[in-house]
């Protein structure tokens, strides 16, 4: 044993939960009393995975909150560009990108820091503290007064903004077993993925109706509201965190040992969070089956945001439509993405089951896999519907079925990607999840500075193709390394606790 533990300091996996091991123990031996409370514990009721569904769904939604609130900040201020360019003297197509584009980079950059302290002190404290500090920077852009002020803010609140980013993976491995997380991600990833599709309609009225400082005070109102419900009703699920509050809770009297961190000096909470910190880009740099994932996400989301950059000009453009008209066609990408909930939620988890049985009931994270075919192929049916249809000129309502099979797709795709990463790295779940950030951020912020150079020479249906061949090209690719290769890969990872799921 003391052999194995050394090795695993080698290699970097002692933290927390090693910390912890003994607390765990005393939990699960039965009955715990807690001194100076008439609560009593018993079995594992107290852990995550034993709450009520009720408890457990509460979570999950309240979780799915803060993350439609990141993407809805991210395209609210789209529909209001003449607004914003007049007040701040935006001059340039790439000052208005860098206005929309410049707290994506924020939301990439900070989950390698965000993720790894979750895995140190709880999901539920970083994830209020990153909503305050969007809070603050958020409402900052809503004052600004020079386009200068505009960028420190919108990239500053983006470390904020991404706070329930960086936490979900942890949340849905601490909350969910393996054969639920793919409903239960299905469900949570509803709130992400309608804020871009609901966040113009959103500004649009709200800023034809007042002024666009309001897109941002309203978000920041509501962002204060969902941090409030989480404070009430969100408790901790991150095990070694329960564990340590348990501990202190059954016995005030028995001292913290000192490798906790708040026993700790300023060196001692740096050696403390040297590996986590470091924990995602060794994943990153290391793990072959975290770079695949990484460059699948960051090409879907680079592309969404393409496409999300020139649907509004499609509509205004080519149909002619007013601002508040033309939002109304992103109600398309919200059905599409409803739709796309009951696909990614109820065939993930039905594949999962189905291919466990034959397995005798080992389950493998490449169970994901075939649901990953169908939404590889939804992005590319939809991009070419959508982009030849526009061009042509056809009835409103082509391109917005092709907007519909579009929004299905990428729903299905991020889906499945997440619980991929999340069942092959669940104790590191939060660590792994923001890997994929980084990239799907950055790509997402800087692709659209070449959408009108390319859209203008390739016109709206060739561009569209391009863009949906690139990526059934290489999501191809990832699929069948991820199928025929994935188990070997995880079995040579030392951070995998996968093999068998």
């Amino acid at each position: 044993m003391e052999t194995k533990r050394a090795e695993a300091e080698l290699l970097g996996h002692v933290d927390c939960h090693e910390i912890t091991k003994s607390f765990s123990k005393d939990v699960e031996a039965g009955p715990v009393e807690i001194q100076g409370d008439a609560q009593t514990i018993h079995d594992n009721s107290h852990l995550p995975k034993s709450w009520s569904r009720s408890k457990k769904w509460t979570a999950t939604f309240i979780l799915s909150a803060f993350a439609f609130l990141q993407p809805l900040s991210e395209t609210m201020l789209a529909p209001a560009r003449v607004q914003v360019s007049s007040d701040l003297h935006v001059s340039q197509d790439y000052e208005w990108l860098l206005v929309n584009s410049l707290i994506l980079v924020g939301v990439g950059l900070s989950p390698l820091l965000l993720a790894p302290l979750s895995e140190v002190y709880g999901r539920k404290p970083i994830l209020v503290t990153g909503t305050i500090v969007f809070l603050v920077w958020n409402t900052g852009c809503g004052t600004a007064a020079t386009l200068g002020q505009m960028f420190a803010f919108r990239l500053l609140s983006g470390f904020g903004a991404c706070a329930a980013d960086a936490v979900t993976g942890g949340f849905i491995s601490d909350l969910w077993d393996a054969e639920e997380r793919g409903k239960a991600f299905a469900i949570f990833m509803a709130g992400p993925l309608l804020g871009p599709a609901l966040g113009p309609i959103c500004g649009a009225f709200i800023s034809q109706g007042t002024t666009w400082r309001w897109v941002f005070y309203a978000t920041s109102i509501a962002s204060a509201v969902v941090m409030f419900i989480a404070i009430v009703f969100l408790h901790e699920t991150y095990e070694p965190r329960i564990q340590t509050l348990l501990h202190r809770k059954m016995d005030k009297e028995t001292e913290i040992p000192e490798k906790w961190p708040n026993k700790q000096g300023v060196m001692d909470f740096l050696k403390l969070m040297r590996t986590p910190l470091q924990r995602p880009f060794r994943m990153l740099g290391t793990q072959i089956i975290m770079q695949l994932l990484a460059f699948y996400m960051a090409l879907l989301y680079g592309t969404m945001f393409l496409f999300l950059f020139m649907y509004p000009i499609m509509w205004t453009e080519l149909y002619g439509e007013s601002v508040r008209i033309g939002s109304l066609n992103y109600i398309s990408l919200s059905i599409g993405l409803i739709i796309g909930v009951n696909i990614a939620g109820h065939l993930n988890d039905y594949i999962y089951r189905k291919l466990k049985a034959r397995n005798n009931g080992i389950g493998r994270p490449e169970f994901r896999v075939p649901t990953m075919i169908l939404g590889t192929a939804l992005v590319l049916v939809g991009l070419l519907w959508w982009g030849w249809s526009g061009q042509a000129k056809l009835h409103w309502i082509m391109p917005n079925i092709g907007s519909a099979l579009f929004a299905m797709g990428v729903y299905v795709c991020s889906g499945c990607v997440s619980i991929y990463t999340i069942d092959t790295y669940p104790q590191y779940a939060a660590s792994a999840i923001s890997t994929n950030l980084v990239l799907r951020s950055i790509t997402a912020a800087f692709f659209p500075l070449f959408a009108p150079y390319m859209f203008n020479a390739l016109g709206l249906g060739l561009g569209a193709t391009v863009l949906g061949c690139s990526f059934a090209a290489f999501g191809t690719v990832v699929i069948a390394i991820l199928w025929f290769f994935g188990e070997s890969l995880r079995a040579k990872s030392p951070y995998c606790a996968a093999i068998n799921a």
